[in-house]
């Protein structure tokens, strides 16, 4: 059911599937810590959230974000990850599309990283109109790691990027090759935002970084997560306030 009252919008990929640049495919979705960290921020401070994808179709954790390898070898924040994504209403999910008629009460919107956004971010142009709307309309937007991949996307050929030309932190290129994909990621993120007019801000690797400019918010990397949704909350807080608006708290 679609909220009729003031809320937060999460923008997911609905891909399962990332194609490798020699030719593999791997599973991929949302990154479980990128996606429950602000989720749980959020929730916490009674906001309601509504999960979205391009095409409306479920969403699903990144296989990969529950390694221990790309946990440091914590077993226990690797249990804690895979107990509370199982909470987490992926398969009730809407398309960006039926959310336009909402957009008057729609107060923030999400971006968590993961594999997934690499594969139909960029190309999607209801993702694009999606954005434009919130940058027209001043919604707060922020995107976290490889959610930035959303920045990419256009509202048509004719149209440029609605975030062209912000400052965006992303996860980096020396980050990426410090993976188990290294050599073999489609593309590099952070070059393909700069090669289109992003200014990109990059950090020291695996450390929090969180930046923003006007009214976009991003984070690097996993390790973002929690500043970066520190920092959002805080904006959809002041402007609650500056609103006298009530999101059912």
């Amino acid at each position: 059911m679609l909220p009729s009252q003031p809320f937060i919008a999460f923008l997911l990929s609905s891909a399962k599937s990332l194609h490798l640049r020699n030719g593999d495919s791997i599973a991929a979705g949302a990154w479980a810590e990128e996606l429950l960290t602000p989720w749980q921020t959020f929730r916490n401070a009674g906001w309601p959230i509504l999960f979205l994808t391009p095409d409306g179709a479920g969403a699903q954790i990144d296989p990969q974000s529950l390694l221990l390898e790309n946990l440091q070898g914590d077993i226990n924040k690797q249990h804690y990850l895979e107990q509370e994504s199982a909470l987490l209403p992926l398969d009730n999910t809407v398309s960006v599309a039926s959310v336009l008629p909402l957009l008057p009460a729609l107060r923030g919107v999400f971006i968590p990283g993961g594999n997934g956004p690499l594969t139909d971010f960029p190309e999607s142009v209801t993702v694009g109109t999606f954005l434009q709307h919130c940058h027209k309309q001043n919604i707060p937007v922020a995107s976290l790691c490889h959610g930035a991949a959303a920045l990419l996307a256009r509202p048509s050929s004719r149209q440029d990027r609605p975030f062209a030309g912000f400052q965006v932190s992303c996860f980096q290129k020396f980050e990426e090759e410090q993976t188990s994909l290294a050599g073999r990621w489609p593309y590099h993120l952070a070059e393909r935002l700069r090669d289109n007019g992003f200014q990109i801000t990059a950090g020291a690797p695996w450390q929090a970084q969180v930046v923003q400019d006007r009214n976009l918010f991003s984070g690097q990397n996993p390790a973002s997560a929690l500043p970066l949704a520190q920092a959002f909350l805080q904006r959809l807080e002041e402007n609650r306030r500056y609103r006298g608006s009530k999101h059912g708290r």
